[in-house]
């Protein structure tokens, strides 16, 4: 009896849990490079790999809408870039597109002509030797024709923080601190378990118990008298310094960036608006895959600053877990209006700068009466 499944009876996982599990695989960080006609070409890749030792050849995905993407296939040729430690701003640089990438970026010009660049752990290059479809990308199978090592660090990607590998340990060791404190793991009231937050996260209990200390610091958690640590309950002023903090720095992104927002970032922008509509629409259960992409969407723009700092400094000041906690999934699609980053979203097109000010100034602020709606709703503290 044939127990196959059929493509249509096949059960898919869902977004929002399919990205936090890969985000668990621990990966270096590429740039992928190549040349066309003397115009060098470059884009950041995690999905790279090592597939065969007799031939040497390496395996690289590349999405279909990367420019570099195409310039591979018709180069033939491409290399890899093994980023090491100290390399994190390349990561962000050769991310964005529609500039020219290499003009303040140290490289050599391989035998193949293909540009490396200088300071990286690792360099290879590869000619294509096959390549397969999958989803959204193109899986470059190539014929490894040169490679050299430094002796460096390598730039280490997990749970989506990039760095030195214990960094990126106790980075993600925050992260998944954070996400426990404000999706409210452990209830208002109670001592937050620095084993339990270890043993259910996979972090170790050192870095659990340093999160802490600077979740203090931002008042997510306060100390008790007893030395243990609780969540501090979340506030109508805490969400409006939080809006208002991030809406600063997307203010000023908006301000100082405007010209690098490039026709492949606004259509990304437009894509995640039209997602976030279809999930109001039509998934009134999907309120995680919706605050995801709205996660997205102002990663995206925040990006564009190329700043990694900037990022982390923007993602720490998120409050989903007020709607999370606060908003059923019978009331949610009804509640979060998108109708401020549609607005956004064609003011950066036409890179109309007041306009684009005038959006975010009326998303931040209905994000901050919704926010301060849902807490006294809650009896003032979520």
């Amino acid at each position: 009896m044939n127990t196959q499944n059929t493509a249509d009876q096949t059960a898919v996982v869902e977004a929002g849990i399919f990205r936090n599990v890969v985000g668990h695989f621990a990966s270096g960080v590429t740039v992928i490079t190549t040349v066309v006609d003397g115009v060098l070409y470059g884009t950041t890749a995690s999905a790279v790999s090592s597939l065969s030792m007799e031939p040497p050849m390496m395996l690289a995905c590349l999405n279909r809408s990367s420019s570099t993407h195409d310039r591979v296939v018709s180069a033939g040729y491409f290399g890899i870039n093994i980023l090491a430690d100290d390399q994190s701003d390349l990561a962000f640089h050769f991310g964005r597109k529609g500039e020219d990438k290499f003009a303040t970026v140290p490289h050599t010009i391989s035998p193949e002509g293909i540009p490396l660049i200088d300071g990286a752990l690792a360099t290879i290059v590869c000619k294509v030797d096959e390549t397969a479809t999958g989803g959204t990308h193109t899986v470059f199978l190539g014929l490894a024709t040169s490679a050299e090592a430094h002796d460096r660090q390598p730039l280490a990607y997990y749970r989506g923080t990039m760095g030195r590998l214990e960094p990126v340990k106790e980075l993600s060791a925050y992260k998944a601190t954070r996400d426990w404190v404000l999706q409210r793991k452990s209830a208002l009231g109670s001592d937050l378990d620095i084993e339990q937050i270890a043993e259910s996260t996979r972090s170790e209990a050192a870095h659990v118990g340093n999160a802490l200390v600077k979740l203090e610091s931002e008042h997510l958690v306060f100390r008790t008298e007893a030395g243990t640590f609780q969540p501090s309950p979340i506030t109508a002023e805490f969400t409006d310094s939080a809006y208002d903090s991030r809406a600063t720095i997307e203010s000023g992104i908006i301000a100082s960036h405007l010209d690098k927002l490039s026709d492949e970032v606004i259509a990304e922008l437009r894509h995640i608006t039209g997602e976030l509509g279809r999930l109001r629409r039509e998934s009134a259960s999907d309120l995680d895959d919706f605050l995801a992409l709205n996660v997205a969407y102002h990663d995206t723009l925040v990006a564009v600053a190329g700043s990694s700092q900037l990022t982390d400094s923007f993602r720490r000041l998120g409050v989903g877990t007020v709607w999370r906690q606060a908003l059923t999934p019978a009331e949610w699609s009804r509640h979060m209006d998108h109708t401020h980053v549609v607005e956004l979203t064609e003011a950066l097109a036409a890179h109309d700068a007041d306009a684009a000010q005038d959006a975010l100034a009326a998303h931040t602020a209905f994000g901050k009466a919704l926010a301060r709606e849902v807490v006294a709703r809650h009896g003032g503290t979520v």
